[in-house]
Formats: structure tokens, sequence, C-alpha cells
């Protein structure tokens, strides 16, 4: 069964401040006071219908939402109601024809007419259900803008005087609002009762779009249990093959500890062996010995650890990371904050080339930086959490996908790149070009809507969560660069555009 939306909306002119009626689909509207052309934000226009959508079922005939909605692309005032098509003027219910691809529905009552097309493309894509529609006014033109009619009392030039010589003036609705008068050369600005013959008041009117089939809400709903099912088969083969690589990088954490205690071991067997001529042997020597191991583990391993975490910025790579991120900060300007704990590195928290971004290395993420409403989720590792407007998609590069299990991006870009290999690498080459210099040694990364975050092996992971993680000194800044012209990118194939990136350099593990 078909459902029926009916909407008012309005917006206001940028330049002169007057209020512009939006009397249909259309992607762009004129004022109707200064005539300049104005764009309509579409995803905004489409929100209105998918929030209607939602609430369709609950809402009774008659019934429906409205309000203003400020964004950064202009004001809307907005109302939408479960109504079904009736005259704009007289109110009556309208039949329509079966065949509603294109023609005009007239009023039995009154004679106003209501013109029906096709739902536009653009709406299809940010509204799937959106059929077709009937406006007050024409149908968009070819590239969605408003068609504007004159009525036959407008079209014709009215003469007035000049107020200074009496000379006759011919005003015309393409007429400048002051005019030079053609005999004493005063300017002349045009009465209201003439300027408004000319141009008559537009109304905000009401319209009407069909909607038939899944609204955008299930369309997304089932795309995601899909997505789901899909993620969960693949992560079972993906944590199978990544698992023994985990547990040889948690070993090798542990190998220091684990030779300690094997040395202390060998050395009560040694000294048990030692002194078996003396009839003590080796069981004596572990009674006696044996304690100092137990002692070892029990209370020097967590002092050790505890020291270790305490002094963790003052020593080792811990000490060599503070002091690069305090050169970054000098280099820069920038603050370098919280240094003064022994403890930490301290972070940057800064604007770079009019981004924001953070760089804290012992955090989970060393390098932060902000992205423009992205159109990807990627996680290097389970679990995530995509937003439900996004789409699971498979790149072609088996490498790639191991290394993000976890990858989403908005509908229109991932059924772009699993349409070809070369679409694929055009949507993906920021993350390409990161991925061939930083790509062998990447401990975690994740892109979302809002940024873009890093951090490297070998000092992303920390053995027994001790608090010592870092990035080597001569990572730190080149990191930075290239997470910038990643973030870039990113914004530019989030947009449509085609990313501009440098050429790839090769990284620091060659």
């Amino acid at each position: 069964m078909p459902r029926f939306a009916c909407l008012e909306v309005r917006t206001a002119c940028s330049s002169c401040g007057s209020s512009i009626p939006v009397n249909g689909p259309f992607r762009s509207v004129t004022c109707p006071s200064c005539f300049r052309k104005m764009p309509v934000a579409v995803d905004i226009l489409g929100g209105f219908l998918n929030d209607f959508e939602e609430e369709y079922e609950g809402t009774e005939k008659g019934q429906g939402t409205g309000g203003t909605v400020m964004s950064g692309s202009g004001t809307y005032k907005y109302g939408c109601w479960k109504l079904p098509p009736k005259c704009p003027e007289c109110g009556k219910p309208l039949v329509l024809p079966e065949d509603t691809a294109t023609g005009t529905a007239i009023c039995p009552d009154c004679g106003e007419k209501l013109h029906f097309f096709p739902a536009p493309e653009w709406l299809v894509r940010e509204v799937p259900s959106a059929v077709s529609c009937l406006t007050p006014e024409q149908p968009p033109g070819p590239e969605g803008e408003q068609a504007l009619e004159m009525d036959e009392s407008s079209s014709r030039p009215i003469v007035m005087s000049c107020p200074q010589c009496g000379g006759a003036l011919t005003v015309s609705n393409s007429s400048e609002r002051i005019m030079k008068c053609g005999y004493c050369s005063t300017e002349v600005y045009v009465p209201d009762e003439v300027w408004t013959r000319l141009h008559p008041v537009r109304t905000a009117r009401e319209w009407f779009v069909v909607l038939d089939g899944m609204n955008i809400h299930q369309i997304r709903s089932e795309r995601r249990r899909m997505d789901q099912r899909e993620e969960e088969e693949f992560l079972k083969g993906w944590k199978l093959r990544n698992t023994p690589e985990k547990v040889r990088r948690s070993f090798r954490m542990f190998v220091p500890v684990v030779l300690v205690l094997l040395a202390v071991a060998t050395a009560i067997t040694l000294i048990g062996m030692l002194e078996s001529s003396k009839g003590g042997g080796v069981s004596g020597s572990w009674s006696r010995y044996g304690p100092y191991l137990v002692v070892t583990v029990t209370i020097l391993l967590p002092v050790w650890i505890v020291i270790r975490s305490v002094f963790s910025a003052k020593i080792g790579r811990g000490r060599e990371s503070k002091k690069a991120l305090a050169d970054l900060a000098a280099k820069h300007g920038w603050q370098h904050q919280a240094a003064e704990y022994r403890s930490a590195q301290g972070y940057i928290d800064a604007k770079y080339r009019g981004r924001d971004i953070e760089i804290h290395p012992d955090d989970d993420y060393a390098i932060e930086v902000e992205l423009k409403d992205s159109a990807f989720y990627l996680k290097t590792e389970p679990p995530g959490w995509p937003g439900d407007d996004l789409q699971r998609f498979s790149s072609g590069d088996s490498r790639f996908d191991e290394l993000f299990p976890i990858r989403y991006a908005r509908p229109e870009l991932a059924e772009r790149i699993g349409s070809s290999r070369e679409d694929a690498g055009r949507v993906l080459a920021p993350i390409f070009r990161f991925l061939e210099k930083w790509g062998g040694r990447l401990g975690r990364m994740k892109v979302d809507w809002s940024s873009a975050e890093v951090h490297l092996s070998p000092g992303h992971a920390d053995p027994m969560d001790a608090g010592v993680r870092y990035l080597l000194p001569e990572d730190l800044e080149p990191l930075l660069e290239d997470m910038m012209v990643l973030a870039g990118g990113l914004d530019a194939a989030s947009a449509g555009r085609t990313p501009e990136l440098p050429g790839a350099v090769p990284g620091p593990d060659g």
C-alpha cells in the first residue's frame, strides 16, 4: 500500500534574509525578493521524510511533525503530515490516475492544478521509498532547479512617472529596484505597489510525496543483519589465522621475565648438584633456595612492574619518546601537556593545518587527527561499532581485508569499492598509500566519522599493561605528516572527490 507525506517547507535567503518557499523537491530555489539562487540541502529535505517514515505506523491521519532545523547550509522551517493528496487551495481530496508517471491533477471543485512526476533521483537516493511527487509548482529542471512561473499580469511592464521630472519610466519584472530616469538621470526607487505587482509574493504551499516499499530504516536494519552475519563468519577465520601471531607477540613480551626465572631455577639446581657431594642434593638445595624464587615471582616481579610504570617516562623508550614529543611541541609552538609527571610522557592537543590533532604516545592510539564527516569506519581489531548508515565492504585486496576485519563505508562508496579493484584502488588510495609506508609496523588503527587514529609496533603493546607505550623518536614527525595526508585524502574520498596524494615514500622499515 502506498503511503503519503504532505510537506510544507520554507528556508531563508542568505543574501537578503527573505523567506523562500520550497514548494517541491528542488535542489535550488530562487529568492522572490532579490532573485538570488539558493541551494537546498537535499540531506535535510530527505531527513524530514526519513524521520517521518520512521514514525509513520504510529502516526494518525492528519498528524505529523514540524519544527526548525538550523545547519551550515541554512535554516529550514517545515511541517510533514500523514495526509493523502488534496487540493492546496480548497482542501478537497484529489483522485490520482493509476499511471502517475508525469501529468497534472486538476481539482474538480476549484480547478487548481497539481503537477505529478516521478521522484527525482537525488530524492530516491536520500529516501529510497520515494516513488512520485505532487507539487503546486512545475517539476524541477534538469539540475533540480526551481522553474519560475510568471503569471500574465506580472509579465507585462508598467509605466510610471519620474517623481523628479515627470518623464515616463517603463518598469518590468526584469528591472532593478532602483532605476535611473532616462530624462533627468535621477535614481528612482520603484514603489512597493508597483514592485509587488511585478513580483507577486510567493507563499509556502503544501506538496506531497508518494512512498512505497521498505523505508531507509528498514533497509539499513536488514543490511546490518546481513553485514553482521558476514562479519561474524569472517572473524571466525580471522581469529584462527591471527591467534598464533598474537600468542607469539605476547610470549616475546614475557621472554625477559621467563629468562630471569629460568636463570634462578637453573642456579638453584646447579647449587644442589654441587652440594650433592656433601650430602645435600638437589632437593635440599631447592628447600633452602626455592623460597628465593617464590619471593622473586610474588614480590620482586610486581615491585619491578610498579617501578617500571611509575618511572616509565624517565627510563628507556618512554624517556626517548617523551623527549621527542617535547622537541616537536617546541618546534611548532605547541603546549606539551602533563609533561611534569614521571609516569607520563605527556601529550599534545593542538590545531595543525586546520585540523585538531592529539599526540599521546602512551595511550592506546599514539596520534589522532580530525576528519570532516568521514564516510569510513575501519578497525584493525574487533570489536567495532559502525553507524547504522554504513555498509560492510570487501576491497578485493586480501592484505587490506585481513588488516581491517572491521571495514564499513557509506553505501555509495561501499558499492563503488566492491564494483572493481580499480574503483577500490581509487577510493581507498589514501589508506593504501599510508599502508605502503607503515603497514609493516602498524600496531593498531581506527578510522571513524570524526578521526583517524594510529599506533605503531612495537610501542603500541605493553607487557603486563604497565603503561609503557611509546613511539620511536624517528617515527613521530613522519607519522604525523602522513596522518595529515591520510586525513586530507579520506576527506576528499568521503566528499566524492579524487584524493590528491603525494608520491609514495618508502617507510622506515624499508
